[in-house]
């Protein structure tokens, strides 16, 4: 299900329960506008169900809407893909 807050903001999620590093995460896709940056700028946020740390992933800039869609479709189900990206990132 896509939120949107403005036509600056798309937000979408892509999986409601993804296990990684002993914690359950809602995994969503976030792309905005952003000042000083072409196209939109993407970030994946595992946000834990319980206790443990929000998780944040920056993708590389995507061009246009279309191109946020694809992302949202490869990234979409995908829990191998995003639980790679989850392990690989750094704790903050």
């Amino acid at each position: 299900m896509a939120i949107s807050r403005s036509s600056s903001w798309k937000e979408h999620r892509l999986a409601d329960r993804l296990a990684c590093g002993g914690t359950e995460y809602s995994v969503d896709l976030v792309a905005r506008k952003a000042t000083g940056v072409e196209g939109w700028k993407v970030t994946i946020i595992f946000l834990p169900r319980g206790e443990g740390q929000e998780i944040k992933v920056d993708l590389p800039n995507a061009a246009s809407t279309a191109d946020v869609r694809r992302l949202v479709t490869e990234y979409e189900g995908a829990d191998d893909r995003l639980r790679t990206l989850c392990e690989g990132a750094p704790q903050a």
